[in-house]
């Protein structure tokens, strides 16, 4: 917990006042132990959770602790991809610093109505990834020793450090249905489908995480991530329910 305090990036996790809950993941082996904190919001309860069935999302819940998406630009959606996940070897795993959940592909936006239109089909974001592990070599040795297994890890820092943020030209997808209801006291209700045959034709099979972003008070911020394996085995590890 000290070496969490410590680093300013932890720090402002772990205080973030948005924050409800925390999942801590331990890993180790012969030389290395390592600490894993996950955040929570519990902000969004779903009808059923996010599915892609025949190339169409479904979105559907309600808000909860004081979360709203009720207002006209209140909702967003966003979506990202990262390719199926298959099993990494020890000289994978002890080369590698971060690992992010792969890149946003695009976003959906509320359909107009009245002869209304949107002049723009795309958008720019800045982008910084974390040096992909599946592009470190499978045969890559294990470390043999606690100091080699610090070199790898610090070679892995330092490459992550260089990275230079890139920008991504991303396409909007204009949603079949969106709706948001906060005449209910106890949360906003909302519902969204959209087509994202294009995304699955151009990426294929893998990980589609879905952020839904509302409002917290007067920031706007992510209230519920969830991530659809598609065409992919889901691993044994993942629990469903959880967002």
């Amino acid at each position: 917990m000290e070496g969490w305090m410590d680093s300013p990036g932890h720090r402002r996790n772990i205080l973030g006042r948005w924050h409800k809950k925390v999942n801590i993941g331990l890993a180790w082996d012969r030389y290395n132990f390592l600490a894993y904190q996950h955040f929570e919001g519990d902000y969004v309860e779903y009808d059923e959770l996010p599915s892609i069935e025949s190339g169409v999302l479904r979105i559907s819940g309600r808000t909860k602790n004081g979360a709203r998406v009720s207002g006209d630009r209140d909702l967003g959606v966003q979506i990202f991809y990262d390719q199926p996940p298959h099993s990494l070897t020890r000289g994978q795993v002890t080369r590698t610093y971060c690992y992010d959940g792969g890149r946003q592909i695009g976003a959906l936006r509320k359909p107009l109505t009245g002869g209304w239109y949107y002049e723009e089909e795309e958008f720019t974001k800045s982008y910084r990834p974390c040096p992909d592990p599946y592009d470190v070599p499978v045969d890559a040795p294990a470390p043999r020793s606690h100091n080699e297994a610090h070199r790898f890890w610090q070679a892995a820092y330092d490459l992550s450090q260089e990275r230079q943020e890139t920008l991504l030209v991303l396409p909007w997808i204009t949603a079949l249905e969106w709706t948001t209801d906060g005449e209910t006291t106890d949360g906003d209700m909302f519902a969204v489908w959209a087509d994202l045959g294009g995304l699955l034709a151009e990426y294929g099979d893998g990980v589609y995480t879905i952020l839904v972003w509302g409002n917290l008070g007067v920031e706007r911020e992510v209230i519920s991530e969830y991530s659809i394996f598609h065409g992919v085995t889901t691993p044994d590890t993942y629990t469903y329910g959880e967002q």
